[in-house]
């Protein structure tokens, strides 16, 4: 991963167009997004649909704090802060649902904090200082939260808090009888989810210099979160990376079906699941008890 990180690093350095280091910086940004997504549904067994939220939130916090004049990357770090704090306050009664009941409930969630929005922000707020940051600052920014989403996700795992997110996705009964504080580790699971889908939304939105309601909150974040992680695969390391990737792909060559891109994505999902329900590396990946794929 160092000899990739240090590749990237050197891409503006080498010349690359202005087009490909917003690819580059798309799919870092969406890499992190992705990982924290995979660290709930992958890891935790908790199907959330409530991300939008969270990136809205965080573009929104990022915007009113430039406008006062403080830092866009204190509004950053603060979006991050306000996802987390919003993960924190709605977890008690979203933790009361589970399975398909705690995924709907994630996405009512969203649909209340729009409306609150297209209420407060209808027309959606300006980030004046981002217009200020280099493409290539930008680009730094998104390898950063990118590579950071990599080397957090796989710390947890090596962890006992990783070790009892997986017992407790397998069987939460269980994983309860067998000492493990099911609600804590499922609520901190969810808060660092939270704060760094909010720290990527903060830098996206960074790049798109303006935040509204329907784009800040959309569902169209929401499928291509799934859709990276379904293709490269939930539950494993590498799988949203080349996920992300071809997601990005898809998106660059969709945006000229304007109004059924989100149709063609949601076929592109439903038959990756019956061809390869544990997505591409899933797919390629052998059973190591029974040597099957």
């Amino acid at each position: 991963m160092l000899v990739a990180t240090i590749v990237f690093a050197l891409i503006p350095v080498l010349g690359v167009g202005q087009y490909w280091l917003f690819l580059v910086f798309l799919i870092f940004v969406y890499l992190a997004m992705v990982n924290m997504w995979n660290l709930l549904a992958g890891y935790s067994g908790l199907v959330s649909l409530g991300q939008p939220a969270f990136i809205g939130l965080a573009g929104y916090t990022t915007g009113a704090l430039a406008a006062i004049g403080l830092s866009p990357y204190i509004g950053v770090l603060a979006g991050g802060g306000v996802g987390a704090a919003f993960a924190l306050i709605v977890s008690i009664p979203i933790f009361r649902l589970k399975g398909v009941y705690f995924a709907v409930g994630t996405l009512i969630m969203v649909s209340a904090v729009q409306l609150w929005f297209n209420q407060w922000a209808p027309h959606g707020i300006a980030i004046k200082a981002a217009s200020e940051i280099s493409t290539t600052e930008l680009y730094y920014s998104g390898l950063v939260i990118g590579i950071a989403s990599i080397v957090i996700l796989r710390l947890i795992l090596r962890s006992k808090f990783g070790l009892g997110l997986m017992a407790i996705r397998d069987n939460e009964i269980t994983a309860s009888t067998s000492g493990v504080n099911v609600f804590r580790l499922k609520l901190y699971s969810f808060v660092i989810s939270a704060f760094f889908t909010g720290i990527a939304g903060g830098v996206f939105y960074l790049y798109n210099v303006y935040v509204d309601p329907i784009g800040g909150f959309s569902i169209s974040w929401t499928i291509l979160i799934l859709t990276s992680c379904i293709i490269g695969g939930i539950g494993t390391i590498n799988g949203p990376i080349l996920g992300v990737i071809v997601t990005v792909i898809l998106q660059q060559y969709l945006a000229r079906y304007v109004g059924i891109e989100l149709l063609i994505l949601g076929a592109i999902i439903v038959v990756t699941m019956l061809v390869a329900p544990r997505g591409i590396l899933g797919k390629l990946q052998r059973n190591p008890l029974t040597g099957a794929n």
